[in-house]
């Protein structure tokens, strides 16, 4: 994949600017400078979130690089556009964002969108996608990268792969975990010990519950058990159960034996009890019996009485009719009389009625001829309300023909008025041309200011940067001081420690001297003055003084190389100093030069009021820019309101003219209508020459209602008759129907009378209805009687059966006491519960410790079980977590093999760069601890023909193996990946911290590997780089926040 365009729309400070990358193919190698914060990494941002919807860091999302000063008209887009296999892909995406309305006013938001178009080698399209998941999805097939591996792969970040060469194992464990996706070793070793822990804290809660067990058996000797192994415990409880088996067995036995003693003696009890409660109930029945045959007159003369009253009750219905029968005949006979009487009074006042017949002839003739007098003068109604109406329509044209001649009036002084206005508005924009030469003025003297601000600005940075070259260089010659001292202090230590050394390997060689053979030392055969008095030193105190040497002269090497490069950075900042006081000088008399262009300028400017009477400084220049500009766009505003009201008086002024045209064709309507109005009128009033036409409504209204007076008037003579005539039918029908009533209400009352005589016949205590009727009015006294009689039938009967039952009884034989056997079942009774009791308890006991055996035995086996897991899941807990002896987890050893791979890929690149001197080693040596073992990383110096530590290297070696190891790490990823080959590196800064030696290799770094085809980018601001790079885009930020790219293509 080579990059060949990315346009930033209104993305980070870019309002529309295109990077083309296409103008870099000659030279790869190209430097991206600019000062802090305008916008160098967003380009890298840019092509990240074209490509995946997300910037590099994934810190901001892509909403949140809306840029700040676009307007809500204005859309925040990226499209980036690369080269692959001939075929040129451009993608382009729009971060969600509140964009104006098409319509009307406010914002609306507006959803992300993207799109991918594919062209080919001629630049014809030939795809398309527009729906983000199939874009992803293409994206993601192509490059088999997401977000995260593009960054590692592309963009090189400040110091981090210098970082990673000298970081521990467990730092670079981290960062290798990331880049390979091995946390799921590091998750399984999490789940393994989360569960371990549970496993013993269930089995903790296990044991617990064993020992509450323990507590809670009841032990026949109240034994404690905390002294036996589970085990035992479980031994001496199934024992105790046998005995309290037995002990249960002999206990029954005893039971059953007195429970059959107890039976006997309830049952000789009970019969005994049966034959007293029998012979007392036969006697009490007997004494009932006599008491009921005392009372047998009383309950026949009652029943008589019953019946009498029974009787009584027959003869209520009857007598009862026939009251109700002789009542409606009364009331029938009252009713046949009025009938009679009505009957007469209104044949009477029909025959009167009769009589009148010629009045109502009469009546009917004079309705005949106002009929017609009203069929008349109705017909012409309808033109006498077409002269009204003619009438008022007159009036409203009048009135309308007065409003529009008003308002033509009004609309032809409004005229003259708009005229006079438009005259105002063309003078006052005649100055537009003269406000437009103070702008350009205004426009230089910022220009003038900016000049002088930037020329303040650059005097104060240098100064800045003086005093603190001033202070480094102070702070450099007391470091190395320091340092001197350290180096003559350590130069003592190793004397001191190399004499020590040497003492120790003469002792050493002095015991493996032979004698007759020359000295290793000083070769002689003879030592006459040998000296005995020192001690044999140790093999492991000759190995410590051994390592304390080496680390010794180490560390006096460190010291020396710091001492070098101290002293070069001297050299360095001095030559430094000098240049920037000579830069201070020229800075100042540019600042003077600017003050007095400014301050001659300013004396010229028109709209420059108080220019005479200010110095040139920076709050009152800003004060006196503030107000010139706050003129100008007053003016500005001034003469746009006037362009906007010089629009608004043309659409008035036409909108007049239309209405002054329509309201005199409005008048000329007007006036026609009126005239014809006029004519209508007058042959109407002609038509109605006859009449009164004001009163015409009135008489014709006066004619109705004396017609309709009249006609309700016969009306109601002819319903006189009518209705006489119907009361006369009616009131004969009702006559007859109460005779017919009157017939059949007799023969009821025959029939009644003659079933109560009836009645009376069949007895012979009532010598008449009435007293039969009375004597069934004592309700009360007859319920009493009847409920007596039949509890004394009811008691009767029953005596005589219970009586019957008990006949084997004999009163006349004498039964036995119960007393003492009472006496000896209660005894019995007491022995037995208390048996009972102690039984229950046994077993109780029995049946509760049998529960505690059970859970027992059922948590023991549990416990064992989990016991035997957690073993396990520890010993595979601590092996995946390094607890062994080469302290090496396996997502370590994992990693080792991944790093390997790296570390062979970067010794290619390696090699290449440092001409076969340096290649990376990974060290086999366990640490002192597990942070420190399995993934450190040495170099071998072909030249010294040692391996030393990364740590060694000096900064430009450091920065060539990190930029191995990096290009390393992409290649790996890459490959691994299975995605397209990426033609394009991005190096963020890291350049700033070389001195000139170091910088000068990683620039022979970079420039092998551009040699390889693969397009380089390096984002700083070093001004080294600027001079030595050729092709260059710069960003360069303006005052507002925005920035803009230009090109510098050497």
């Amino acid at each position: 994949m080579k990059p060949q365009k990315l346009r930033l729309k209104n993305f980070g400070p870019f309002i529309d600017e295109t990077i083309d990358f296409s103008l870099l193919t000659e030279a790869p190698l190209f430097l991206i400078s600019g000062k802090t914060g305008a916008g160098k990494t967003t380009i890298f941002d840019g092509m990240t979130y074209a490509l995946f919807g997300e910037t590099s860091g994934r810190l901001r999302s892509g909403k949140e690089m809306r840029s700040l000063f676009a307007t809500p008209a204005e859309e925040t887009s990226v499209t980036f556009s690369f080269e692959h296999q001939k075929l040129t892909y451009e993608v382009t995406r729009k971060p969600e964002q509140m964009l104006a309305k098409l319509k009307g006013d406010g914002n609306r938001k507006q959803s992300a969108k993207v799109s991918l178009t594919i062209f080919n080698e001629s630049g014809k399209e030939v795809r398309q996608l527009t729906k983000r998941g199939e874009v992803d999805e293409l994206i993601k097939e192509l490059l088999h990268l997401d977000a995260k591996q593009f960054s590692q792969i592309v963009l090189l970040p400040q110091g981090e792969f210098r970082n990673f060469l000298i970081s521990s194992s467990s730092e670079k464990e981290v960062v290798l975990r990331n880049l390979f996706g091995t946390q799921i070793f590091q998750q399984f070793n999490e789940i393994l010990k989360e569960k371990a822990k549970k496993q013993q804290k269930t089995l903790d809660y296990l044991e617990q519950e064993l020992l509450l067990l323990q507590k809670r058996f009841v032990s026949l000797e109240e034994r404690d058990f905390s002294d036996l192994s589970f085990e035992e415990v479980m031994q001496c409880w199934t024992k105790e159960q046998q005995v309290l088996a037995e002990k249960i067995q002999l206990v029954q036995q005893q039971l059953k034996k007195e429970q059959v003693v107890q039976g006997k003696l309830e049952k000789e009890y009970y019969q005994i009890q049966s034959v007293q409660k029998q012979r007392a109930e036969k006697q009490t029945l007997l004494e009932k019996m006599g008491n009921l045959l005392e009372m047998q007159d009383e309950i026949t003369e009652k029943k008589q009485w019953i019946r009498y009253y029974e009787f009584g009750q027959r003869l209520l219905d009857p007598v009862s009719h026939n009251k109700e029968y002789e009542n409606e005949r009364k009331l029938l006979l009252e009713d046949e009389l009025k009938q009679k009487e009505l009957l007469d009074e209104l044949q009477e006042e029909l025959t009167q009625w009769k009589e009148k017949v010629e009045e109502r002839q009469n009546l009917q003739k004079a309705i005949e001829r106002l009929n017609d007098d009203y069929q008349e003068k109705k017909t012409l109604l309808p033109r006498v309300k077409e002269y009204t109406e003619q009438g008022k329509s007159l009036r409203l044209i009048d009135e309308e023909l007065a409003v529009a001649t008003q308002q033509l009036k009004d609309f032809q002084q409004q005229q003259g008025v708009l005229n006079i206005r438009q005259q105002e508005i063309t003078q006052l924009l005649a100055t537009q041309e003269e406000l437009a030469k103070q702008q350009l003025a205004f426009a230089n003297l910022q220009q003038q200011k900016r000049e002088w601000e930037s020329a303040q600005q650059v005097t104060q940075k240098l100064d800045q940067q003086k005093t603190k070259s001033q202070k480094q260089l102070a702070q450099l010659s007391s470091e190395a001081t320091e340092i001197q001292e350290k180096r003559k202090k350590h130069q003592v230590k190793i004397a001191q420690l190399k004499s020590q050394w040497a003492k120790q390997q003469i002792a050493r060689l002095q015991l493996l001297l032979l004698p007759g053979e020359p000295c290793p030392v000083c070769g002689s055969v003879e030592h006459p003055l040998e000296n005995t008095s020192h001690e044999v030193p140790e093999q492991q105190a000759v190995q410590q003084l051994e390592k304390e040497l080496a680390d010794a002269e180490a560390y006096a090497e460190s010291l020396n190389q710091r001492h070098g490069q101290n002293e070069a950075y001297v050299a360095k900042l001095e030559q430094q100093l000098a240049k920037e006081e000579k830069e201070l000088a020229d800075s100042l008399i540019k600042v003077t030069t600017c003050e007095q262009v400014l301050s001659e300028s300013l004396q010229d400017f028109p709209l420059a009021e108080d220019a005479s009477n200010i110095t040139v400084t920076s709050e009152q220049i800003s004060d006196l820019f503030s107000k010139i500009e706050q003129k100008i766009i007053q003016e500005e505003q001034t003469l746009a309101k006037a362009k906007i009201e010089q629009v608004a008086l043309q659409v008035k002024l036409e909108k007049n003219r239309q209405a002054v045209e329509e309201q005199q064709k409005i008048q000329t309507d007007l006036l026609a209508k009126h005239q014809h109005s006029i004519g209508q009128m007058e042959t109407l009033k002609k038509q109605l020459a006859t009449v009164e036409i004001d009163t015409l409504e009135e008489v014709v209204q006066q004619l109705a209602q004396q017609i309709e007076e009249q006609s309700k008037q016969l009306a109601q003579e002819k319903a006189v008759g009518d209705k006489l005539n119907q009361s006369i039918e009616l009131t004969k029908a009702q006559l007859s129907q109460v005779t017919e009533q009157l017939a059949k209400l007799a023969v009821k009352q025959m029939k009644t009378e003659a079933k109560i005589q009836d009645l009376l016949a069949e007895q012979e205590y009532f010598n008449s209805a009435d007293e039969g009727v009375s004597f069934a009015q004592q309700q009360v006294e007859y319920e009493e009687y009847k409920t007596i009689v039949a509890t004394y039938q009811e008691d009767q009967l029953i005596t005589k059966a219970k009586l019957a039952q008990l006949e084997s009884v004999d009163l006349s034989v004498e039964v036995p006491e119960d007393t003492h056997l009472a006496e000896q079942i209660a005894q019995g009774k007491q022995v037995i519960e208390e048996q009972q009791t102690a039984l229950y308890k046994i077993q109780e006991q029995q049946e509760n410790n049998q529960a505690i055996v059970t859970e027992f035995a059922a948590l023991y086996q549990t416990s064992q079980k989990q016991l035997d897991e957690l073993a396990q899941l520890q010993q595979l807990s601590q092996t995946i977590n390094g607890e062994n002896v080469k302290k090496i987890s396996l997502e370590r050893y994992v990693l080792q093999v991944y790093l390997q791979e790296v570390l062979q890929v970067a010794n290619t690149h390696l090699q290449r760069l440092t001409k076969n001197r340096y290649q990376f080693e990974l060290a086999d040596s366990v640490g002192s601890y597990r942070g420190k073992t399995g993934l450190e990383i040495n170099v071998y110096d072909d030249e010294a023909g040692m391996t030393r530590s990364a740590h060694t290297l000096s900064g430009g070696e450091s920065f060539i193996a990190a930029l191995s190891l990096a290009l390393a790490l992409a290649e790996v990823i890459q490959a691994q990946s299975g995605g397209i080959t990426v033609e394009a590196l991005f190096i963020d800064e890291g350049f700033g911290s070389l001195d000139e030696e170091a910088l000068e290799m990683a620039m022979e770094a970079l420039e092998t590997i551009e040699s390889e085809g693969r397009m380089i980018g390096i984002i700083s601001h070093v001004r080294e780089l600027k001079e030595r790079v050729l092709q260059q885009i710069r960003i360069d930020a303006k005052g507002s926040g925005q920035s803009t790219v230009r090109y510098h293509l050497g």
